[in-house]
């Protein structure tokens, strides 16, 4: 089969977000509401046995609202819309209590999985169209149900974040699905930066299905990943390693 697929145009509504962030763009305001949003158009040619697809569509199609309210509260709401991913369906929808803020931070709702640099980095600001096979097959589901603990510091030695960490404690059963067993899982990754255009990455997660049939185990599900990124003098370098093992899953990515 013979695939060609070109990027015609990614449309920002609003500046790039950080690779921290829990969703594809933050608040750029702290007055009222913002509303965000991105697409992505796409043209994809296909010719495989014969048969032949020629389409126009979008590969991501996205708007949301985010903000801050008192005292010490940020939402953020975004919603797919792309037929392509069966939408539209609700893709993000979290509010994080900041009181805490820079060391630690609380998140409560449908968020990023906070596993891997790939994972991590926002769509738009991704190298390529979509995100590799193996973040795909390894690191799903990208969003999850649950809570999460982030924060970061500076450690007293640097005017910016030399430790930034996070921690999950999810459904485990991907987006808008509510949990169907007793089992959490835990998420967690760690970055630390010797140097302001140095990261240094580490992440793993653990969780659990339940049996399927009568005799059989509860099948584990691990993953872990090490990451860098160096960025200097307008180039950058990045590499990454992930992980796993487990038994009868059904894996699945998207976003």
């Amino acid at each position: 089969m013979k695939r060609i697929l070109f990027f015609i145009l990614g449309l920002l509504l609003i500046l790039p977000a950080a690779i921290n962030a829990q969703g594809c763009m933050e608040a750029s305001s702290d007055e009222g509401v913002n509303v965000v949003g991105y697409i992505q158009p796409q043209w994809t040619y296909d010719e495989a046995n014969g048969a032949y697809e020629n389409s126009f569509y979008f590969n991501r199609a996205r708007i949301g609202v985010t903000g801050n309210i008192p005292y010490d509260f940020s939402y953020y709401v975004m919603a797919e819309f792309s037929p392509k991913t069966d939408g539209p369906y609700l893709l993000d929808a979290f509010i994080t209590w900041k009181r805490l803020a820079p060391y630690a931070n609380i998140t409560v709702g449908q968020f990023k999985s906070p596993f891997g640099l790939e994972l991590s980095t926002p769509c738009q600001s991704l190298h390529t169209i979509d995100r590799s096979i193996v973040v795909d097959e390894l690191a799903s589901p990208f969003r999850d149900i649950g809570a999460m603990i982030w924060g970061g510091t500076d450690l007293g030695i640097s005017e910016t974040e030399v430790l930034k960490w996070k921690l999950a404690f999810t459904n485990g059963t991907g987006m808008n699905v509510e949990d169907n067993n007793r089992f959490k899982d835990i998420t967690a990754r760690v970055i630390v930066s010797p140097f302001d255009f140095v990261d240094i990455g580490g992440s793993f997660k653990y969780g659990k299905v339940l049996k399927q049939s009568q005799g059989s185990k509860d099948t584990k599900l691990i993953r872990y990943g090490a990451d860098i990124s160096i960025e200097k003098y307008d180039f950058l370098v990045q590499a990454e390693y992930i992980g796993g093992k487990d038994e009868g899953f059904k894996l699945e990515g998207g976003g």
